[in-house]
């Protein structure tokens, strides 16, 4: 049976055979070497050390801390009911679960004996665990051989002096049948009461504590939030008890935050403090906790403006064009808005306005339109709605006879001319929309009262231009 377990990283295993020799050298008998006998397995080896062990000693090192194994043995020690001792070798948080017991820091040992970390680690380790087993044993093997010995000696003697071991034996035989007859003829004697007599009891002394920690669910906390913090003490027999009574707690910055008698702290501002308790001469480590101020949180921007934007300004009777209103936000940000917009026209017998935002000249004039949001309200924007143009007749010349030439087209009448730039802008106001079939609509009907007319010509690559772009995008259009 092994007096001591070591679990270790395989990166340790320089360390874990130093510490076998240190605990070898005093007398106890380790477990640490993992190979794996003929004719067994890894697991029933490594469950039979696990139960026939008296204490575990995990060497926590940045390398175990990460490995599975080490936690996997650790955690068995713990549901085995063993007592667990864990050594700090690296500097290093041991995992989640064995934070609260007191590690034994051997980081600068040099690995000898005679190093003051390893003699008070082996100190404290007798304290835990008592003497080695292998002294109780070398003791019980005195004892058997002394007592073997004694057994032949006395058999040798009596084959050599069988006659006289005879008339010994029956004068013994009388001795002890008048003394008993002698004891039977003397008059009995009152019995002892029950307070004479005296037993000879063991009294165990009580496990000493060894360590205190604390712990708590979390060393973040918030501005008047409350934090519960509980004392862990490990005594000298290997027990584990969270304590409740008889604690002096202490906070080391209480305008950061407080704690009372029950172990619960309270924050109060942002900074850092450190938690500590104390049982007699005996003081916990610290448990330092952060308070952390309170992100406000964001607000969302509000609308504070409206703003009315159009193409253009001036248009004709019977013209449309679409305009738009963009909001302010109190972030300093800008977008076009396209629902919850109410419009005012200062004269609707001039230009009216469709929900979707659709200026349409009625009658020659101006007129002032502004949007509305809830309580907002836009500058107005004017628009000239302009009376169209009717083409004058011309008038008749005399002509004098000449012989003929080449006839020439006759020019375009300036009543188409006005017809045609009333459909050209009426179709620039689609194509600002996004609606080419209606745009190249209106486009086709200019283009039939002039089909060289130019600017018919450039508004036609314009709007088929914009369509195909919005094609390229991913739109479904027929342009």
């Amino acid at each position: 049976m092994a007096d001591i377990f070591i679990s270790y990283a395989n990166e340790d295993r320089k360390v874990a055979a130093q510490m076998a020799g240190l605990l070898e050298s005093v007398g106890w008998h380790v477990w640490w070497d993992r190979r794996i006998p003929a004719g067994r397995t890894w697991r029933s080896v490594l469950e039979e050390a696990l139960k026939d062990m008296r204490c575990m000693i995990v060497l926590w090192s940045q390398e175990s801390v990460d490995s599975a194994w080490v936690a996997e043995e650790a955690e068995e020690a713990r549901k085995l009911g063993k007592m667990l001792v864990p050594v700090l070798i690296q500097r290093v948080e041991p995992p989640i679960g064995f934070r609260a017991i007191q590690a034994a820091d051997l980081v600068n040992w040099d690995g000898t004996i005679d190093d003051p970390a390893a003699r008070t680690f082996i100190a404290d380790l007798k304290s835990l665990i008592n003497a080695p087993l292998d002294s109780t044993d070398k003791q019980s093997r005195v004892f058997e051989s002394r007592e073997i010995e004694s057994r032949s000696s006395i058999f040798q003697w009596l084959r050599t002096h069988w006659l006289q071991a005879a008339f010994a034996g029956i004068a013994i035989f009388l001795l002890l049948s008048g003394g008993q007859y002698w004891l039977d003829s003397r008059p009995a004697k009152p019995a002892l009461s029950p307070a004479g007599v005296q037993e000879n009891l063991e009294v165990k002394p009580a496990p000493r504590l060894i360590t205190l920690a604390i712990g708590a669910d979390r060393k973040e906390v918030k501005p008047a939030e409350a934090l519960k913090v509980t004392a862990i003490a490990n005594y000298s027999d290997g027990a584990e008890k969270q304590l409740r009574d008889g604690i002096e707690w202490t906070s080391s910055n209480a305008s950061v935050a407080t704690v009372n008698d029950r172990g619960e702290v309270r924050a109060l501002r942002t900074g850092t403090t450190s938690i500590t308790a104390k049982i007699g001469d005996m003081v916990s480590t610290a448990w330092t906790i952060h308070v952390k101020a309170v992100e406000p949180a964001t607000a969302a921007a509000k609308l504070v403006g409206l703003n009315v934007i159009s193409s253009k300004k001036e248009l004709f009777t019977n013209e449309k064009v679409s305009i738009r209103t963009k909001g302010r936000y109190s972030d300093n940000s800008e977008k076009v808005l396209s629902i919850g917009i109410d419009w005012d026209v200062s004269d609707r017998t001039i230009a009216a306005v469709s929900p979707s935002g659709e200026l349409e000249g009625l009658r020659p004039g101006k007129v002032q339109v502004a949007a509305r949001s809830g309580n907002l309200l836009s500058a107005p924007l004017t628009f000239l709605i302009k009376e169209v143009q009717r083409p004058v007749p011309p008038q008749a010349k005399q002509v004098k006879i000449t012989e003929p030439k080449p006839v020439k087209p006759p020019p375009t009448p300036d009543s188409s001319k006005a017809q045609i730039l009333e459909l050209i802008n009426r179709a620039k106001s689609y194509r600002e929309q996004g609606n080419y079939g209606a745009a190249m609509a209106e486009l086709e009907k200019a283009k039939g009262s002039d089909a060289l007319n130019e600017d018919v010509r450039k508004e036609i690559e314009q709007t088929k231009k914009a369509c195909n772009a919005e094609i390229v995008l991913g739109n479904k259009l027929i342009c």
